[in-house]
Order: C-alpha cells, then structure tokens, then sequence
C-alpha cells in the first residue's frame, strides 16, 4: 500500500512538473530565432519599426525537385496579401524553418525576405532536398543495446541481423514512406510497409498497411535479479506474424493522431514455456490476439530528432484483445528544452506507462523499466517488470563547435555534411511497481543515476552519444547510444 502511494505521489508530481515546464517553454518560444533575422532591421530599430504593419506578397519556393509544392504550402505559416508586424513576421518564418525541417524531407531550408517596397515583402524559400530512396546494407544487433552485445556477449557476430533494407522516404513526393526488410543472420525477418500521410485535398487524413514475420532462436523467458534471462535452441524458438492498419489525422503542422489496429501471432517451443509457464499465462505456446492503439502527438519543436526549444507530447492507449493476454495500458512521453543562455540549454524528458489491471499479466506483458523510451541512462544492464512505470531526465547542454565537412562523393545535395557537438551533464529518476517482484530487487525503489557526455549530431537525424554513467549502486561506466529520446 505503502509503495502504491509513494508511486501516485510521483506520478502527479512528474505530470504537474511536465505540464510547468511545458508551459513555460511554450510562453518562451519567440525568444531563440535560428540563424540570422531577415527583419533584424525593423526589430532592433525601435518599437514602432517592430509593429510597422508589412505586407506580404508573394510566398515563392525553390529547390523542390520531388516533393510537391502543395505539401510544403502546407507547413508555411505565412499568408499571402496579410499584413504582419516585423515581430509578428519575424516569427512566423522561423516557425515556417521549424515545420519544413520536422518534415524530414529536406537537408536544409533557407527562409529570407526580399523588400519590395517600404512596407511589402516577398518571402522567398529555398529548399534543399534529402536522398529519399536508399537500398542498403542491414546491420542489427538482436540485444537491447550497444553495451549489452559488448559486455554480456562479448561483441559475438553471431547475435547480430544482416540483410537488405530498402527505403523510400517520399515515393509520390508527398512524404509517403515505404520500407522493406530482408533479414537473416541470428534472427530472420520480413517486414513490408507503406504509410501515406495525405490522401484527401485538405491533406490531413493518412493511411498506413504493414505486414511483417520474423523468427529467432533466442528468447527472453525470464527477469532474474532485474536482468532478462535469455534461451537459444538450435532451431527457432519464437515465430511472429504481424499485420496492421493504421489511419492518422492532422489538422495541422504540429498536431497527429494515429489509431492503428494489428493482428498478431506468436507462438513459442516448448522448451521455453516449460522455463516459464507464465509467458502467456496457463502454459500456453500460442497467444494470437487483437491490439487497438490510439495515440496523440503535438510539436512544437525546432528540430525534433534533436530539440533545443519548445516542447512536445506523444500519449498512447492501447486496448488488446485475447482470451490470454487481455491488456489495457495508458503512456505517454513528454520533452521540453528551453535556452537559458548562449549555446546553452535544458532539457526535461519523461515517459510513464501503466496497465489497468490489478491481476498479475503474463510476463509477455509484464515489461516496463529498462525497455524502449522508458530506459535509464547508467541502467542499461537492467530491467524491470511489472504494472506501472515512470522515468524523468534533465539534461544540460552546451555547445561547443559546429563545422562542416566537405562531402568526398560529389553531390549538389550534400556538398558538406554538418556536425555540431555538445557537451552534456544529466540526471535520472525512475521507479517500476510490481506487486509479485521476485528476486528483483529493483522493484518498488526509486532508481537513480546521473552522468555527463558528448553528443554529436550530423546529418539525417543521426545523433552519437557517448555517455559515462554511474547509479546509486556504485556502478559507473561508458554507454554509446545512437536512438533518438523521442
């Protein structure tokens, strides 16, 4: 009872801090322009020269070779024959900047104003396109991270995936993205995909299909002292097949909501049921079963692989039907970054998750701490299981250099390939509650760490982090993570 307590208490304090912190990021958005202001002139000037009425009048585009002009009218947030203030204009392109970027189509986008007359402009947008279709080499590690393979599996080649993976970012030129994978190696996949994200003339409604199957030898059947017990069979341990559709709707730029329903097969050998009957509860070998997912996302972000101002929501409802596993489980993410002082900024991340049931699940769907979003940085060994979980980060930044490189493969595209690195110190709080814990003696505690790092950002959304952590167990190390925290 008394741990319940504690993790409501925690709950309520991390979502009444998330939305302060939100807000607060929100009331601040104006201040932090990205690069030079086109209208510094008229908002350095005097008051009165920062609230002259300008009119705008053409919006003009160049640069777009596949993407179709409608898709990028679209994220402009400024109209044509409608006066502005150079304030009020001002941020306006450079809210037009952030939503062209977060579209990730384009390498790069260049916003400039072109004066007409005294009080007319023209708003003139150069867009640099990314290479959409790439048929490449795949490479995977099967464990949960890069430290993981290296120390429990001594880097073994063999727990890794190779295969084909082709992927077009925007095959019409609307943003619509098609991946197929040919896997083999430790585990065997096929996965194919489509997701169209505008297919009415208002261009807010989307649609996706996917369908995937895939096999491995090892399997996850336990955690024993917050750490997951692996079994490999000479054979196949584990099939799955996985077919989904999913329709999305956006109103705006920075509003998307997706509600996506899957089929879902998955069928265990028997050797590792009788490691653990309860994988999908009763000795079971086969659990197929229906899942429901709604999910709501806002933006308002400069860059959303990497933000450094503003703040953004991602909530999900999940609903699975089976005679099985029946699960209904509420989560969300939440971030926010704001700039304190030149080339530095602070960060404030989240994720909670939470099953409404008060029975035990089966322990396919049982994990919470230590899995996807809900990670601890100086925690990557462990996991924890059970009906609820919360983590928060801050993080401080600074900047320390960007530069560009230039390319040693000709291309008009990407001419230079840009890095900025950041110096980082951050700390984590976390907590998972599971009423029978075992010999997890992480549960129903308050997790700690903290540590500090180097990120590096380059181009196509990769971001390298080099990280050295240490936990309140006394354990310290150095972590590589290249995933995105939202």
């Amino acid at each position: 009872m008394l741990s319940d307590m504690i993790m409501r208490l925690f709950l309520c304090w991390l979502f009444w801090l998330t939305c302060c912190l939100s807000i607060y990021a929100q009331t601040n958005d104006t201040k932090e322009v990205t690069g030079p202001d086109p209208l510094a002139f008229f908002m350095n000037s005097n008051t009165d020269s920062a609230n002259y009425p300008m009119l705008v009048r053409a919006v003009n585009i160049f640069g777009n070779k596949k993407t179709k002009e409608r898709l990028i009218e679209r994220e402009i947030a400024i109209e044509t024959g409608v006066f502005y203030s150079a304030h009020e204009l001002s941020r306006r392109i450079r809210l037009t900047k952030e939503q062209l970027m977060n579209t990730t189509l384009f390498v790069t986008v260049d916003v400039v104003t072109d004066t007409i007359l005294e009080n007319e402009v023209d708003i003139n947008i150069q867009v640099r396109e990314r290479w959409y279709l790439f048929p490449v080499p795949y490479f995977k590690l099967v464990d949960r991270n890069i430290n993981v393979w290296i120390n429990d599996f001594k880097a073994s080649l063999d727990r890794t995936e190779l295969g084909l993976k082709v992927v077009h970012n925007s095959l019409s030129g609307r943003n619509d993205k098609m991946n197929l994978f040919f896997v083999g190696g430790y585990s065997q996949q096929i996965v194919a995909n489509y997701y169209q994200p505008f297919i009415d003339k208002k261009l807010r409604q989307g649609f996706g299909l996917g369908f995937s199957m895939s096999r491995t030898r090892e399997v996850n059947y336990a955690t024993d002292s917050n750490r997951q017990q692996f079994f490999a069979l000479p054979e196949f341990a584990r099939q799955s097949i996985r077919a989904e559709a999913t329709y999305s709707y956006r109103k705006g730029s920075q509003m998307r909501s997706y509600l996506r329903l899957s089929y879902n097969s998955e069928k265990m050998d028997s050797a590792i049921i009788a490691l653990n009957p309860n994988m999908f509860g009763d000795g079971r070998t086969k659990a197929e079963f229906v899942d429901i997912l709604a999910s709501y996302q806002y933006f308002n972000v400069d860059y959303i692989p990497y933000p450094l101002r503003g703040w953004m929501v991602d909530f999900f409802a999940l609903q699975r039907f089976s005679g099985s596993i029946p699960l209904t489980q509420f989560g969300g993410k939440m971030q926010a970054t704001w700039r304190f002082a030149h080339k530095s900024y602070l960060n404030f991340q989240s994720s909670f998750a939470f099953t409404l049931s008060d029975k035990a699940q089966p322990y396919f769907n049982s994990r919470m701490l230590g899995y996807r979003s809900l990670y601890m940085q100086g925690l990557e060994y462990y996991v924890a299981d059970g009906n609820m979980a919360a983590m928060i980060r801050s993080t401080f930044r600074r900047e320390i250099i960007a530069f560009t490189l230039k390319n040693l493969i000709r291309s008009k595209s990407h001419s230079e390939i840009p890095f900025r690195i950041f110096l980082k110190t951050y700390g984590n709080l976390g907590y998972a509650h599971n009423k029978n814990p075992g010999n997890n003696f992480m549960n129903n505690q308050l997790w700690r760490t903290a540590g500090f790092g180097v990120d590096i950002m380059m181009v196509y959304d990769l971001v390298l982090k080099l990280e050295y952590s240490y936990n309140q167990f006394g354990e310290r190390g150095f972590f590589i993570h290249t995933a995105t925290d939202f």
